[in-house]
C-alpha cells in the first residue's frame, strides 16, 4: 500500500501496519507492504470504482464507521448489478489532519467488517494527507456469475422493468438529518447514512434473469433514462407501482422520491415471458422485488400514473459533473 507523509504523531506506516494490513489477508496483498498486489479472482472479472467527498456524499458530522460503510456499499451495489460477486478491494484514502487515531481505528474496523460481510477483502491501496475534507475511493472487482458483466446495453422490447427494494429511503433519511422533518422521515435517518442493499443473493439472480440491468444511485428516473438510452429502446414506468419508502401521497412526492437518489438498488429488464418465474424465485430467495414498467422498441423514459401519462420532471437526479 503506497504512502505520503502525515503531520500526525505516528508515521502513516504505522498506521498502515496497525490498521489495514490487518485487513489484507489474502496471498496477493503481501500484507501490504509493496506497491503492487496480485489478483487471485479467476475467470470473468467486472471492476467498479467509487468516490466519496466530505460534504457532497456524506456530511462531515457523519459517524466515520457509516462513512466506511457506505463506501463499500456503493461499490458493491454496481457489482450485484452486473451479475458479479464482490471479491478484492483497493482503497484509497485522503485523510486530514483534524482526524484522529480513535477515527482511524473506527474507519477500518467498519472497512473491514463491511468487505467481510459481502465476501471480499482489502488487498492495496494509497494513503495521502488531505487538506481539506475526507477524500475517499474504492475500487472493488467481482467474480461474474455468468460469462461477463450484465451490462445496460441488452434491454429488448417486451422486455418488463423491475425494481429490488424501495425508492426514497436516502431522501427521507435526509429530511431527518438535516432536521427538515421530525415526523416518519425519523425513521429513515440511516437510510441516507447506510443504504440498505440487495442481499447477496441478487448477484446470481440478475445473472441468471436480466437482460440489461444498473444499480439506481442517482435516482431511479435519471438512471432509467440512462438504461433506455444505453440499450436504444424506450422504457415507461408506472409510478403507481414503484415502491416508495415510508409510501407516497400523490404525483409530487412520488416524483421528488424518485429524482433523489443515494438508493443503491437494482433496476433490470428481463423477458416478459419469465415473469412468473422471476417473481416466484425472488421470493423464495428473499430478495423484495417489484415489477415497475416495461421496455417498447421507440427511445426515452416516460412515466405513467393510473393510467395517465406524467410529464417528465425538470430534474431526473443527480447529475455528475
Amino acid at each position: 500500500m503506497k504512502h505520503a507523509s502525515w503531520a500526525t504523531e505516528m508515521a502513516e506506516k504505522d498506521w498502515i501496519a496497525r490498521y489495514f494490513a490487518p485487513l489484507a489477508k489474502g496471498q496477493g496483498a503481501a500484507g501490504l507492504r509493496d506497491d503492487v498486489a496480485q489478483l487471485g479472482t479467476t475467470g470473468p472479472v467486472a471492476i467498479t470504482v467509487d468516490a466519496m467527498v466530505e460534504g457532497v456524499h456524506f456530511l462531515a458530522s457523519d459517524p466515520i464507521d457509516t462513512v466506511a460503510r457506505k463506501l463499500v456499499r456503493a461499490n458493491v451495489s454496481d457489482l450485484l448489478a452486473s451479475g458479479a460477486e464482490p471479491a478484492e478491494a483497493l482503497l484509497t484514502l485522503g485523510w486530514p489532519k483534524a482526524r484522529g487515531e480513535a477515527e482511524i481505528a473506527a474507519f477500518s474496523a467498519a472497512l473491514g467488517d463491511e468487505l467481510s460481510a459481502w465476501g471480499a477483502q482489502l488487498i492495496g491501496g494509497d494513503t495521502v494527507t488531505s487538506p481539506l475534507g475526507l477524500f475517499l475511493s474504492l475500487t472493488l472487482t467481482g467474480r461474474c456469475l455468468a460469462d461477463g458483466p450484465v451490462r445496460r446495453t441488452g434491454a429488448k422490447p417486451g422486455d418488463a422493468v423491475w425494481l429490488t427494494g424501495c425508492i426514497g429511503g436516502a431522501a427521507r433519511g435526509w429530511e431527518a438529518v438535516s432536521g427538515g422533518d421530525k415526523g416518519v422521515a425519523g425513521g429513515w435517518r440511516d437510510a441516507y447514512r447506510l443504504p440498505d442493499l440487495p442481499p447477496l443473493a441478487a448477484a446470481a439472480f440478475i445473472a441468471r434473469h436480466a437482460s440489461a440491468a444498473m444499480d439506481v444511485s442517482d435516482g431511479l428516473l435519471i438512471d432509467a433514462r440512462s438504461l433506455a438510452a444505453a440499450s436504444g429502446v424506450s422504457l415507461e414506468i408506472d409510478l403507481g407501482a414503484v415502491p416508495f419508502a415510508g409510501g407516497a401521497d400523490g404525483e409530487a412526492e412520488m416524483l421528488k422520491l424518485a429524482t433523489w437518489g443515494d438508493d443503491y438498488q437494482v433496476l433490470f429488464t428481463a423477458p416478459e415471458a419469465a415473469s412468473a418465474t422471476i417473481a416466484q424465485q425472488a421470493s423464495d430467495e428473499g430478495i423484495q422485488l417489484a415489477r415497475i414498467g416495461k421496455i417498447s422498441d421507440m427511445s426515452g423514459l416516460s412515466l405513467i400514473l393510473r393510467g395517465r401519462n406524467v410529464n417528465l420532471p425538470e430534474t431526473l437526479g443527480f447529475e455528475h459533473g
